[in-house]
């Protein structure tokens, strides 16, 4: 993408206290802004939750420019003791054992990887409360990073390297080891206003947990205890700013509580709120927006015609978001 089709124009790179470079906003920057869109340095398919192996990662490494090893080669390099050791094992040498700029070359894929490695994606620095957010765009083949709060004018900008924003400290700092540093944003801080987040992030699992119990025993009175604690969670969620994907999809998976339950009108009022996020967290050209926006405004239309579901609404509805993506 041309860099006039995003905003990156109001984002500089430079340091960050205690964490190297980092992304700042150069002016203020409204919520739902397409602050980058960019195509990866380096690309290496991922099946699943597999990761790739130690030998496709030098491979697509040799695979690059010179100029575009270059620009690889200053990015941050990191790999934890399991990283070093799943990584060696590949390669049938321990890891201090192989060349030095292997070393290099794969403690920087580990340090930075979405499956594929972003040049100035991989500048933004984590936050168990972010104000960024970022996803792949297949219609575009690029990653696209969209401001899910509005941004003041030097504020650094920064995403969640993690999917489970209803977890605890003690489990988000384990995962954190990965990247080698304590998180010290405002949920995480022992502050009183750090340790009344945590509280709330601990009622979130909570609920996710009661969650996870009703969709297993799936009894008559589950739908009407799920709308209820799904509606506890998504107002928490709210309130505590993660307005990112976990709030869109908590919204989406409201509505199809109510489609169980019969109630037509909530169910659509629910994924009308869930597409509010998901626009501003993926944008109006991702794929998954456009589909569920077209088939959301035909169905605003058989509503107005019709007292209940039709069989159309009914599979809309069923197939929102995904349940697992929901109690993250």
């Amino acid at each position: 993408m041309d860099a006039n089709q995003d905003a990156r124009h109001v984002i500089e790179i430079r340091e960050s206290p205690g964490k190297g470079l980092g992304t700042f906003a150069k002016t203020n920057i409204p919520r739902g802004t397409r602050i980058l869109a960019e195509s990866c340095l380096l690309k290496i398919k991922c099946d699943g939750d597999e990761e790739p192996s130690a030998t496709a990662i030098l491979q697509a490494f040799e695979s690059l420019s010179p100029s575009q090893q270059k620009s690889y080669l200053e990015l941050h390099t990191y790999a934890c003791d399991l990283d070093k050791q799943i990584l060696g094992k590949q390669t049938g040498q321990s890891w201090e054992e192989l060349p030095e700029i292997h070393r290099e070359v794969l403690s920087i894929y580990t340090a930075n990887s979405f499956c594929s490695i972003y040049l100035l994606g991989s500048r933004f620095n984590h936050s168990c409360l972010p104000n960024t957010t970022h996803s792949y765009n297949p219609q575009l083949d690029m990653e696209t990073f969209h401001t899910i709060q509005d941004i003041s004018a030097g504020e650094e900008l920064l995403i969640t390297y993690m999917d489970g924003s209803n977890w605890v400290r003690s489990k988000r700092q384990e995962y954190l080891q990965k990247w080698g540093f304590e998180c010290s944003c405002p949920v995480c801080e022992d502050t009183p206003e750090g340790r009344a987040k945590e509280e709330k992030r601990l009622i979130m699992s909570l609920l996710s947990d009661d969650l996870e119990d009703l969709l297993t025993l799936d009894t008559e009175e589950s739908p009407e205890e799920a709308l209820k604690l799904t509606q506890k969670l998504a107002a928490i969620q709210k309130s505590e700013g993660l307005v990112g994907r976990e709030l869109c999809f908590s919204y989406y998976y409201a509505a199809k509580v109510n489609t169980r339950l019969g109630n037509a009108r909530m169910a659509l009022l629910w994924a009308d709120k869930g597409l509010e996020v998901d626009r501003y967290c993926v944008g109006e050209d991702h794929p998954e927006y456009t589909t569920t926006l077209e088939a959301f405004t035909r169905l605003q239309v058989t509503l107005s015609k019709v007292s209940g579901f039709d069989d159309q609404m009914m599979k809309y509805l069923s197939n929102l978001g995904s349940v697992s993506d929901s109690l993250a």
